[in-house]
């Protein structure tokens, strides 16, 4: 995905305000993880929103609409359960020995059978990604500009 942000006109001394998030394209895949840092600032900018488990990006051309597949937190790589949060993922690796022992972890990245996830993992819908997306980055990216 390629974003711009482009902020209003300010004083000297000023800082500008983010007018709006431009939108080049959405790159090669509907998928696409946003931090929780971005995902929280833009909420409060009331840039994003989310309504159960569905995400809305307002950008220019057109808001996209994301499905949220897993939101932040640490998930089972056996079952797919939504683990309890805790500092050191002690409840993670609980669930882990109780449900799961001697299983060996379905991911050789993850040897513990769970993940801890810093990011919202979504898939955009398919009409915009086809819409939106591109099969190769473009050298030159368009931004496109609201009219004043």
């Amino acid at each position: 995905m390629l974003l711009k942000r482009i902020y209003k006109e300010a004083r000297e001394g000023e800082t500008p305000e983010l007018d709006y998030v431009s939108l080049a394209h959405t790159g090669v895949s509907p998928e696409q993880n946003f931090s929780i840092k971005l995902v929280t600032e833009f909420l409060v900018a009331g840039i994003m929103e989310i309504v159960d488990d569905e995400l809305f990006f307002h950008v220019h051309p057109e808001d996209l609409h994301y499905v949220i597949k897993r939101t932040p937190g640490r998930y089972c790589l056996h079952c797919g359960e939504k683990l309890s949060d805790d500092v050191s993922g002690q409840m993670a690796r609980l669930h882990v020995a109780m449900k799961h022992a001697g299983v060996q972890s379905p991911s050789d990245n993850d040897p513990s059978g769970y993940v801890a996830l810093n990011h919202f993992e979504c898939v955009l819908n398919n009409k915009q990604h086809l819409k939106f997306g591109v099969k190769q980055a473009a050298r030159v990216p368009q931004f496109p500009l609201k009219e004043m």
